[in-house]
């Protein structure tokens, strides 16, 4: 649940969020920029879906980094040994112990995200319009 099911709420939450606000900012501004509407039906979901990942995985990577590690099988004794060890293992740093490797994560969520979403988005577009 602490893995999958709370980053999951946070990742499509937070893309309707960033997908409303960016169309609403792009509906207050239209006419003074340059983008044409073809061009912002592919950049508000690519912006929201990597925000989404973004979001979701700053929320849920502390989670995954532990069950990754219990699933290794090192004779950790439950979720607060392996915490403890992170924590130790980054010099008494939590927040560097429990993010090592995010930036790796989020260097294959983040474009995976974006064209899942734009792919959804264009998808539920054509299919509305028959």
């Amino acid at each position: 649940m602490l893995r999958d099911g709370i980053p999951h709420g946070v990742w499509f939450a937070s893309y309707e969020y960033a997908k409303t606000s960016l169309a609403l900012h792009n509906s207050s501004s239209e006419g003074s920029e340059e983008c044409g509407k073809g061009e912002t039906d592919v950049a508000i979901p690519m912006l929201s879906g990597a925000f989404a990942a973004t979001t979701a995985w700053l929320v849920g990577y502390p989670a995954d980094l532990i069950k990754t590690r219990i699933q290794a099988g090192s004779g950790y004794r439950g979720i607060l040994d392996v915490t403890r060890e992170l924590i130790r293992e980054s010099g008494g740093r939590p927040i560097l112990g429990l993010y090592r490797g995010l930036t790796l994560k989020l260097c294959r969520a983040i474009p995976a995200s974006a064209i899942g979403f734009l792919t959804y988005e264009t998808a539920a577009k054509f299919l509305s319009s028959e």
